[in-house]
Formats: structure tokens, sequence, C-alpha cells
């Protein structure tokens, strides 16, 4: 994993803020657990201008400063305060048991305003993948097929087009 850290100080170093964010999106996906990557991914997002995307990952983190309290407040005002709303967008799959108490409060009390306003609580399951346990899709034979028809129709066209073009010529000069 630290490869990917020193990828992602390279890229932000480059000026590829976007190409930093998703890697960081996609150690946050692959390490839910871990809310120190939030926040990098919402400093660097602040340090952009984008303060209310930084609240979204900064919400489920004890505010250290006014920034933080700033970008969480305006992040919750731009969803209405919604509970189900900010749920669905921050998209927590991690265990909630291993979370700092103030973590476990936040969640909370989204999730009762979240069950008062829609009588629902989106719950995201852990993704359970196993590498090098991936099948492919029923379609696949039908599909290559396809292709090979269609490759054999690009590879005949012309073909067929110089007959008929030769069709054409000979019927001209037998009249």
């Amino acid at each position: 994993m630290g490869t990917i850290f020193y990828r992602i100080e390279q890229d932000l170093k480059a000026g590829r803020k976007k190409k930093a964010c998703d890697r960081l999106r996609n150690l946050i996906n692959e390490f839910p657990d871990d809310l120190s990557l939030r926040d990098k991914l919402a400093q660097i997002y602040y340090d952009s201008g984008f303060k209310d995307e930084a609240g979204k990952f900064w919400i489920l983190s004890e505010p250290q400063n006014f920034e933080m309290k700033e970008a969480v407040e305006m992040y919750r005002n731009s969803l209405s305060n919604s509970g189900n709303a900010i749920l669905k967008d921050i998209v927590f799959r991690g265990d909630k048991t291993q979370l700092s108490e103030y973590t476990k409060n936040i969640l909370k009390q989204l999730e009762t305003d979240s069950f008062k306003r829609t009588k629902h609580i989106p719950d995201f399951k852990r993704k359970q993948r196993e590498k090098g346990n991936y099948t492919e899709s029923k379609d696949s034979f039908f599909s290559n097929v396809g292709l090979y028809l269609l490759i054999g129709g690009i590879i005949l066209l012309p073909f067929l087009g110089l007959v008929k073009l030769g069709e054409i010529i000979g019927s001209i000069f037998s009249k």
C-alpha cells in the first residue's frame, strides 16, 4: 500500500488531482474501515475549493478545525440535512464496531433521521470479492460468434462488391 501513497503524492505534485482522488476512492472501497483515507481525500477536495465534497468525506471524522466544521455543514445543507440522502451518498461499507464513539453517533443520527423521514435505513454491505475467482458471462459464446461473423462480413463485403462490379461491366459490354 506504500507504493499507492507514493503514487498519490506524485500525482498531487504533478497537478493530477483527479487521478489522486481516484486512487484514494479505490483505497476507500478496498479499506472502508480506514477513515484516514477519507480525511486525505477530503483535504484534497478542500484545497481544490470543493468544500461540500470535502464535507462528504469529513462527515465521519471528528472536526479538528473550523474548515472541517464549515465543509461538513455546507455538505449537510447541500443535501437538505437528509439522513437518507447523506447515507446513500457517503456509502459506508466498513465495520461499524471498529469506529470511534463520535463516528458511531454520527451514523446513528443519520440512520435515525433517515428512518424518521423515509421509514428506511440504507444499508451497504461489504463487497465480497475473491481474487482470481471471476466467472465469464454466459453470453460470451454468442458474443464471440457475433464478433467472428462481423469480421467475416467486413472481409467478404469488398470481394462481393468486386464480383458484382464485374457482372455489371460484363453485362454492359455483352450487348
